[in-house]
């Protein structure tokens, strides 16, 4: 297979070399497998998450473009963001800077960078459906899901940036599907694509937090899907650590696991479930009989 050429840089944050760690495990093994060159961004910085942002404006663009400069200092072009998060404060300092070459020039000296505005931020959906393809993972597949029914949950700020057009569409988008189905997979229709799973509620409150991951879950049961699947930390921390608990209190029938996009392509790319980290979860997966080699 030919290597794609692209100075992409992965931009892990906090939670993918922390608690979400299977999920950057799981998605350097399929660029490795689909030949794409590849780094870890190098002497990165926590993107500032909610807390920067709602308590210091200025502080949260400079965190986040402290970052941006060093894609361009390394010779990166795109900054891969797989974090939700991560991609949505990258993506919408990016944007802010891009359009006020004032405050880009006052943050760079306040700061003491000299970042340009010339890397571009990329989702990790984005990166796999429209710049790597459906052609291209579909040609990797030794191991086709057929049989295995899945629902795809995007969450609520993957495609969902103020002001910025999406690379999906916001309310019903299709890309994650259009990867599943490239992978053998039936990709079911449901009502809880892009339904928010609470975030970070479940500290402030936990209950308000429950009823919205409750509501996906059951929905996703009576679809009859095998399994869930996301491309964001907190959303796979929501649905699975206290899935136990809310499906005895909301009377749901059965567990469901819930896999990143990455860790459903690594399956189908030949890996074992342990070497794509699938044990790291509390609800157990493992492919259906039918799809096993």
């Amino acid at each position: 297979m030919e290597t794609l050429k692209l100075k992409t840089a992965i931009y892990p944050g906090c939670s993918l070399e922390g608690t979400e760690s299977a999920y950057e495990i799981s998605l350097v093994k399929v660029l490795d497998a689909l030949c794409i060159e590849h780094n870890t961004l190098d002497d990165w910085n926590c993107c500032g998450a909610t807390s920067a942002h709602a308590l210091d404006h200025s502080l949260y663009l400079s965190l986040a473009m402290r970052n941006l400069e060093l894609a361009e200092l390394q010779g990166h072009n795109e900054i891969l963001a797989p974090c939700a998060a991560c991609y949505h404060r990258l993506a919408s300092a990016n944007f802010e800077l891009n359009k006020d070459a004032t405050l880009l020039k006052q943050l760079n000296k306040e700061a003491e960078l000299n970042y340009q505005g010339k890397v571009k931020v990329r989702n990790v959906l984005d990166f796999l459906a429209n710049v790597l393809g459906t052609s291209q993972i579909a040609s990797r597949v030794v191991e086709p899901l057929s049989g295995l029914k899945v629902v795809c949950y995007y969450g609520c700020l993957n495609t969902r940036i103020p002001r910025m057009e999406s690379f999906d569409n916001m309310e019903y988008p299709t890309s994650m599907d259009r990867i599943v189905e490239a992978l053998g997979a039936e990709s079911l229709d449901w009502s809880y694509k892009t339904e928010c799973c609470g975030a970070s509620l479940f500290v402030s409150s936990e209950s308000t937090a429950t009823k919205l991951v409750s509501k996906i879950l059951k929905d996703a049961v009576a679809r009859d899907a095998d399994c869930i699947i996301i491309a964001c930390p907190m959303c796979h921390n929501n649905l699975d650590t206290l899935q136990k608990d809310i499906r005895s209190s909301f009377g749901i029938s059965k567990l469901i696991p819930i896999l990143f996009i990455t860790q459903l392509m690594g399956l189908a790319f030949g890996m074992s479930e342990s070497e794509l980290k699938l044990d790291n979860s509390f609800v157990p997966y493992s492919l259906p009989e039918h799809n096993k080699p």
